[in-house]
Formats: structure tokens, sequence, C-alpha cells
């Protein structure tokens, strides 16, 4: 699923790299089940549910903000699981898929088409900034733009950009970042998804008014933004610092090892690279997938550490240099940068 560009070959999901794996086992790799998304969905849904319960029980005490932090630290991770949603890979039956996003999306701030069709395009273009289209998922451009860094870890932006989309498109208004990734055919469906998500808002609003009250806000509403930041340390690993305009996923994104709580939180996707090369596997067959191309990949990060140890030396660099770029080790391969077409060369230098 990608969108028209301007390029004179277009880049597809077949142009890039993908390690050796057997038919057979990718096949049941690729098997997806209801059973391994409903405990993973239950399990997460009642880790919220004691942690905001735990909150609200903590009002008036004095451990109240570091009990409405926890709440709002494993709220937020509801980002996650949207993110596997919208591949439609969790769930084998398609309406329990379809069912599950709609309350995730809520928690998210997002809606379901447009966040779908901009997915794709990432994925399609992953960390591509060389090319018409290029990457519109980029979390951390170079050089860094430290101010919207530090908020991202309220999700400013990210508030900004889809709250205002669905506003827009509530109206029956189409914005250009969707114009840009969203087929015309999807735009009737994606206006309607967004008046039933602002509606589903402007009822908490209206509940926090006659309540008198601003808990229905607090707990619904803003623990995606006051409890962004554990699930924004884990996703800007995902690519930043790495080398951008390869076609292959192994020096672009990282995978890092994470113990079982947080590698539960995050849905597996700290097996980034795997995820990348191989979208359609589930996110409970990640684990399985590392060990069955293993060989070909390159080594893990010792953990969030490990990680933003290298993302922190790569801004470092980037304020004397700003194209620098880490370039992993991969087994048996140099780096090979796409360029742009020349066609497209200013096409690229106004995007940027």
């Amino acid at each position: 699923m990608s969108a028209p560009q301007d390029n004179a070959k277009p880049i597809t999901m077949d142009d890039w790299y993908k390690c050796r794996l057997d038919r057979k086992v990718l096949k049941e790799l690729t098997r997806r089940n209801d059973r391994d998304a409903l405990i993973h969905f239950t399990g997460f849904i009642a880790l919220a549910a004691a942690s905001g319960a735990l909150a609200w029980f903590s009002l008036g005490a004095w451990w109240c903000v570091p009990a409405f932090l926890l709440y709002g630290t494993i709220y937020a991770f509801a980002e996650a699981m949207e993110h596997e949603l919208r591949h439609r890979t969790p769930f084998k039956t398609e309406w329990l898929n379809e069912a599950v996003h709609w309350v995730i999306v809520f928690m998210t701030w997002r809606e379901q088409i447009y966040s779908r069709w901009s997915h794709a395009q990432h994925h399609t273009y992953t960390h591509l900034t060389a090319t018409v289209p290029s990457d519109v998922e980029i979390a951390v451009k170079r050089p860094p733009n430290y101010l919207k860094l530090v908020t991202d870890f309220l999700r400013v932006s990210h508030g900004i950009h889809h709250l205002g989309n669905i506003v827009l498109h509530s109206l029956g208004i189409v914005s250009r970042s969707a114009k840009a990734v969203v087929p015309p055919t999807e735009y009737r469906a994606m206006c309607r998804n967004s008046r039933i998500v602002l509606a589903l808002y402007a009822g908490v609003a209206a509940w926090a008014i006659a309540a008198h009250s601003w808990l229905p806000v607090v707990f619904l509403l803003l623990p995606r933004s006051y409890g962004a930041w554990l699930h924004e340390l884990l996703a800007i690993t995902q690519h930043t610092g790495l080398r951008e305009n390869e076609l292959d996923h192994r020096f672009s994104t990282r995978t890092i090892k994470l113990n079982r709580f947080l590698q539960f939180l995050y849905w597996n996707m700290n097996y980034h690279i795997e995820h990348h090369m191989f979208p359609n596997v589930p996110f409970h067959a990640l684990p399985k997938l590392r060990e069955a191309i293993e060989a070909e990949m390159p080594p893990a990060y010792d953990g969030l550490s490990s990680a933003w140890g290298e993302i922190l030396h790569a801004f470092k660099m980037q304020r004397h240099d700003p194209g620098y770029m880490v370039t992993p080790n991969v087994p048996g391969k140099t780096a090979e940068p796409v360029e742009a077409p020349a066609a497209d060369a200013q096409l690229v230098a106004n995007a940027r």
C-alpha cells in the first residue's frame, strides 16, 4: 500500500532487502490468531484499569502525582497497539481488528484511515529523504530540532497534527497531509470516522463540564500527553541517528533488547528491523522471526541506554556535521545510499 510518487522508477516494498527465510517458516510466522492478541489486549487494558484505579484512590493524597504518572505511562502505550492495528495483523478475525482499533484511536488522538495510509508510506519509504515522496513519519530529522524533540515527550506536535486533521476532516475539509497519502476513494470514510472520534472527545468535555470536574479529561484525554515519556523514549530509538536513503532496513532501523514487561507494553516493537523487513508478521511472532534471521542481522542494542547513548552521540556530531549518520555493522554488506533522481533534485531541496 503506497502512494503515487514523482520518481521515474517508483519505489515499492519489493525493492527492499529481505533476509533469507524459508517460505514455510515465513508462512507459519505470518499466521494470525485471535488468542494471542486478546490475551495481550486484555492484559494491557487490565493494567491501565488497575493503574487508573490507583490514581483515583490517590486523589487528595501526597502520592497523587506519581500515581497519575504511572497511569498515564501505561495508558500511553496504547500507541504501540494502535501501530499494530494499522497493519491489521493482531487479530485473525477482521471485525476484532476494527472494533479494538476504535477503542485505541480514542486513546491515541488518531483516526484509523489517515493513520493507516500515513504509516503505509512510512513503510514504503522508511527513512528515505532523497525521494519524492519521502518518509512522512521521520521522528527526528537531521540536524535535530531540540524544541520539537523535547515537546514530543508531551506529544505536542503529534496532537497538533492528528487532532488538527480530525477537526478539518470532521468539517469535510481534506488536509494537505491526507491528500498526500490517502486515496480519494477513502476520503468519505475518513471524514465520517473523524466526526465520530471528535464527537467522543466532545462527549468527554461535556461530561467534565456537567460534573464540574477536570477528572474525565485527566483520565481519558490527557494521559496520552502527560504519560508519553517512556513510549517516546522507545519510539525515538527506532530510526533516529541511523542511515537515511538505504533500501535495507538493517542500516536505518534498530532492534533493541528489553525486559519482558517493557516488551509486553511495547507489543514487541523493539524487534523493529524485523517488523519493517516482514511487516505482515504479527507482533507475537517477531521474537521467533528474529531467531530465524539472526545470522544476517546486526547485533541488537542492549537496552534503552545503549540505543540512546548512540543517539546522543549522533546529535553531538550533527551539531558540527549535519550529514553525520551512524552506520550499523551489517554482516557481509556495506551501505548503498539511494540517490535522488536528477529531475527531482529541486523538489527534494524544496521539501527540506
